[in-house]
């Protein structure tokens, strides 16, 4: 069992609003402490990172998970985002703005409009920017409260040990396919897809690089990471997936 001090994110993904909040945590993270949960609620163009096919928590699960000290995470992962899809989407955003929920940005525009007008939401760089360096990393600590690093940071201790400021980063815990995608295409279409473009397809480097589909085809689940070395090196915020064959994230 993890310290209470941890700050464990989980995914919502593959919950119906048939199953309460409580009973999904209960079933798939029961063994970890979790301080906020990444889902979608009603619909807005600047979802992103995964397809939008309708709400994860209910009215009742965010009442829950308030009482219970448990943040929700907004995936506002678009990577095209305009101003007007803002604008329409504020009243989305006021009904969340409070201390303890946060936005997930892959546009630094949007980030910034997010800091003006709902200043206590905490901002999350997603992984879609692929802050794969620590070089990287500095430019995007400027802008964002967290950072959520490319889990194939995890593969370097060393470096990770040497970021001065730990508390500001989100590690992965667990990764699928995104782990080692060679081109994370993906995100693109996904982006079309959920701002309702028609005619759009579907995108995944599995279709057309070889050996990376037959890399996927042979994974068993998904990659798991030592989480007790991560928080050894100081480390204290993590996101965590449910265990899943061959998947995404």
């Amino acid at each position: 069992m993890f310290s209470e001090t941890l700050d464990f994110s989980v995914s919502a993904r593959g919950k119906t609003m048939s199953n309460s909040i409580a009973a999904f945590l209960a079933i798939f993270f029961e063994d970890i402490p979790v301080k906020s949960v990444f889902a979608f609620r009603e619909y807005t163009p600047l979802y992103g990172g995964r397809i939008y096919h309708g709400p994860e928590l209910s009215d009742a699960d965010i009442h829950w998970m308030y009482d219970n000290g448990i943040g929700y995470r907004i995936p506002l992962q678009n990577i095209v985002t305009s101003r007007e899809e803002y604008l329409s989407s504020k009243p989305f955003l006021a009904k969340y703005h409070r201390k303890g929920n946060s936005v997930i940005v892959a546009r630094a525009e949007l980030a910034r409009w997010i800091r003006e007008d709902f200043p206590d939401f905490e901002l999350e760089a997603s992984v879609i920017n692929q802050v794969r360096t620590l070089d990287k990393l500095s430019s995007f600590l400027e802008n964002y409260d967290v950072v959520v690093l490319h889990p194939i940071m995890n593969d370097d201790l060393a470096g990770l040990s040497t970021i001065a400021d730990k508390s500001r980063i989100r590690l992965f815990v667990n990764a699928g396919c995104m782990y080692q995608c060679p081109t994370m295409e993906c995100y693109g279409s996904i982006s079309r897809m959920n701002k309702l473009v028609p005619n759009t397809e579907f995108k995944c480097a599995q279709d057309h690089v070889p050996e990376y589909a037959e890399a996927r085809l042979t994974a068993e689940g998904m990659t798991e990471f030592d989480t007790a070395a991560l928080v050894n090196l100081g480390f204290t915020r993590f996101k965590r997936m449910r265990n899943k064959s061959n998947t995404a994230y």
